[in-house]
C-alpha cells in the first residue's frame, strides 16, 4: 500500500496558496432554464449538414426565444446531472448532432454540434478531465454553446481522446498502458487537426473560430507548433485560462507531483493507474488540507480536478452541486496530469520529459524540445483569473510576449475568479462570455 508522508504533504502545502478554498460563502441565486422538451435517448440524430449559403450575424430562433426563462427546480437539477451532452441540448429545445472523426494515430473522437446552416463555425474544446458537457451544463442562459448558437454561430464541441465520449480506438485490443500513453501533446498534434479538418469539410468554410478552456488552450498552442499550417485555418482563438506557462503555479497537488521527477511508476500509483482513478489516494490526502471543515461534506471536495485546480466557493451556487458532480471527472490519462506537473515552476513550454536517457532515444536530446509559439499565427485573445491556481498574470503575460498576434490579455473582473469559474461560475456570462462573444463578432 502506498503511504504518503504527512511531513511531505505539509511541506508542499506550505508553498501553496489555496486562498480560494478558505471560507464557505454560498450564494443562492436562481438560474434560468427553458421549458423541457421530451428527452431523446438516441445518440444518433438525423439533421441536415450545413450548406454554404450566407447567414446573418445574429439569428434568434423564434421557437427558442419565445420560451421565457424560469428557474431550475430540484427535479431539473437531478435530471440534468444524469443527461448526456446531446440529451441536455435536446431537452432545452436546441438541435443536436453527433459526429465522429478518426485521428491518424487511431483514436476515434466524438464531436457534438448545435448546427446552424451556413453560419460561421466555432469549435469549443474543454479542459482537463472535462467533456463537451462543460459548455451546456448550466443551461441556455449561461452555457457558452447555447449563447453562441443564439448569436448565429454553428457550434461544435470536441471531446478529446480518453473522455467518456471518445474512448474508442481502431485497435480494440490495445492494452491500457498503450491506450493511455498520451498527454496534451497528442491532443494538440492529432485530435485538434483532425477535428478542424472535419469541421471545414462538413461546412465548406475556409476557417473556423476556436475557444479553449485550460487544456483546450494548451493543446491549441501545441497544434500550432507541431502542425503550423493549422494556425491559418483558425481566424480567432480565445483562450480561457491559457495554462501554458505554470511558473507561478499554486496547485498543491501539482507541486507535490513535481517532486517525483523520473519516478513514473510511483506517480502512476499515486494517480490510480494509467487512467486517472476517481479514487486516487491524492484526493484523500489533499482534500482535508484544502477544504475547511464546513466544506468537507460537499461532494465537490471529492472531485480530483477541483483538488488540483482549486475551487471558488464565492462564485458558485451550491444548489447546482449535483449537475457539476454529474459532469465532472469525465476521463484523463495519468500522463496528462504528469505533463502539467513537469511544467509547474518552469520557464519553458516543452514536450513531455521522459528523463535524460529516454529523451535521447526519443528526441535526440537530453532535454525535451520546446514548443515554438511564434508559429501560432492566429489572432489570439487571452483571459485569466486572479484566483486561478494555474493562471497567474505573469504567466499570461509571458505567453502574450511569445505570441505574434495576441490581440488581448484580459484579467477577469473578479479577484476570486478561479480555474473552473470559466465554465461553472454563476456570473460567467457577464464576466466572461459577453466579452468572448463580442470578440467573435469582430472576426
Amino acid at each position: 500500500m502506498l503511504i504518503i508522508s504527512p511531513l511531505l504533504v505539509f511541506l508542499v502545502l506550505g508553498t501553496a496558496v489555496p486562498s480560494a478554498w478558505s471560507k464557505l460563502h454560498f450564494k443562492f441565486r436562481g438560474l434560468p432554464y427553458f421549458d423541457s422538451l421530451p428527452v431523446l435517448k438516441s445518440r444518433h440524430h438525423s439533421m441536415a449538414l450545413c450548406c454554404n449559403s450566407p447567414a446573418p450575424r445574429q439569428v434568434i430562433d423564434p421557437m427558442i426565444s419565445q420560451r421565457q426563462p424560469l428557474y431550475f427546480t430540484e427535479t431539473d437539477i437531478e435530471v440534468d446531472a444524469k443527461l448526456s451532452t446531446v440529451e441536455l441540448i435536446l431537452k432545452y429545445g436546441f438541435p443536436a448532432e453527433t459526429h465522429y472523426v478518426d485521428t491518424t494515430d487511431g483514436y476515434k473522437l466524438c464531436m457534438h454540434r448545435i448546427p446552424r446552416q451556413g453560419a460561421r463555425p466555432v469549435l469549443l474544446v474543454h479542459g482537463l478531465m472535462s467533456s463537451s458537457a462543460s459548455w451546456v451544463q448550466l443551461g441556455p442562459n449561461s452555457g457558452l454553446a447555447y449563447l453562441l448558437y443564439l448569436k448565429g454561430y454553428d457550434v461544435w464541441m470536441l471531446n478529446t481522446r480518453g473522455n467518456i465520449y471518445s474512448r474508442d480506438h481502431v485497435n480494440r485490443n490495445l492494452p491500457d498502458s498503450q491506450y493511455w500513453d498520451f498527454s496534451y501533446h497528442e491532443i494538440g498534434t492529432y485530435d485538434l487537426p483532425a477535428s478542424v479538418d472535419a469541421i471545414i469539410d462538413k461546412t465548406g468554410q475556409q476557417q473556423i473560430q476556436y475557444i479553449g478552456h485550460s487544456q483546450g488552450s494548451t493543446a491549441f498552442f501545441v497544434m500550432c507548433s507541431e502542425r503550423a499550417e493549422y494556425a491559418k485555418k483558425v481566424s480567432l482563438m480565445q483562450s480561457l485560462s491559457p495554462t501554458v506557462y505554470l511558473r507561478e503555479n499554486r496547485s498543491p497537488v501539482l507541486k507535490f507531483l513535481g517532486l517525483f521527477r523520473g519516478g513514473f511508476t510511483m506517480l502512476i500509483q499515486l494517480l490510480g493507474g494509467f487512467q486517472v482513478s476517481l479514487h486516487t489516494p491524492l484526493i484523500q490526502q489533499f482534500n482535508k488540507h484544502i477544504c475547511s471543515l464546513s466544506e468537507s461534506t460537499s461532494r465537490i471536495c471529492a472531485i480530483f480536478e477541483y483538488i488540483i485546480c482549486g475551487f471558488n466557493w464565492h462564485g458558485f451556487n451550491q444548489t447546482l452541486v449535483p449537475i457539476i458532480v454529474g459532469h465532472s471527472s469525465q476521463g484523463a490519462s495519468a500522463k496528462q496530469i504528469l505533463h502539467y506537473a513537469q511544467q509547474q515552476g518552469q520557464m519553458a513550454f516543452q514536450r513531455y520529459d521522459y528523463g535524460g536517457v529516454l529523451n535521447l532515444l526519443r528526441y535526440k536530446s537530453l532535454l525535451p524540445p520546446l514548443y515554438n509559439l511564434s508559429l501560432a499565427q492566429s489572432n489570439v485573445h487571452l483571459y485569466y483569473g486572479a484566483g486561478d491556481w494555474l493562471g497567474s498574470s505573469k504567466d499570461a503575460s509571458q505567453l502574450q510576449n511569445f505570441l505574434p498576434n495576441c490581440i488581448g490579455n484580459t484579467k477577469i473582473a473578479s479577484d476570486s475568479f478561479s480555474h473552473f469559474d470559466f465554465t461553472i461560475s454563476m456570473d460567467v456570462r457577464t464576466l466572461v462570455y459577453d466579452q468572448v462573444i463580442n470578440q467573435c463578432e469582430r472576426y
